[in-house]
């Protein structure tokens, strides 16, 4: 047999295994921004196992979305589900009249308000607060839950630039 048809079958082979991984195993992103500080660092390398059903998310989850608003994949905290009455101030976040406690949060600020998030949405945040474009700035604050294309199980300290 011809070598170029072996190497044809090879990368085909290969192909299909990264398209399974990616689909049944999870994906592996790089997080790009410091929108998640102090919890996850630019240039980190993440592991995020696909979500299947929207009723495996949970507050607080590190979720991975696809932003049809900046046509990018993004990585951020799910603060609310369907149904949550949110609230964000100085002091910090408020769900359902709640004071949630986020021990992850380095630094409040940013916008402040109140939302309500509607069936088939979730609301989302970074952990810099001060310094992330997030549900609280966008056209479109409420993420429809098929956006989520994952959930972050695993952290890598491989990357991790000092910025």
């Amino acid at each position: 047999m011809d070598t170029t048809w072996l190497w044809l079958g090879a990368l085909a082979a290969a192909a299909l295994a990264a398209l399974g991984f990616r689909r049944y195993a999870g994906l592996v992103i790089r997080v790009h921004s410091r929108s998640m500080l102090p919890t996850l660092r630019a240039g980190q390398l993440l592991f995020a196992r696909p979500l299947r059903d929207p009723g495996q998310l949970r507050h607080g989850d590190i979720v991975v979305l696809q932003s049809e608003e900046l046509n990018e994949r993004i990585i951020k905290r799910l603060a609310g589900l369907p149904g949550d009455r949110l609230a964000i101030d100085a002091q910090g976040l408020q769900r359902n009249g709640q004071r949630v406690d986020e021990p992850h949060v380095a630094h409040h600020g940013g916008r402040t308000g109140r939302w309500q998030v509607p069936s088939g949405h979730c609301f989302v945040l970074g952990d810099n607060r001060a310094a992330s474009s997030d549900s609280r700035n966008w056209q479109a604050p409420y993420v429809p839950l098929h956006a989520i294309v994952g959930i972050v199980r695993g952290r890598s300290a491989v990357g991790l630039r000092n910025d």
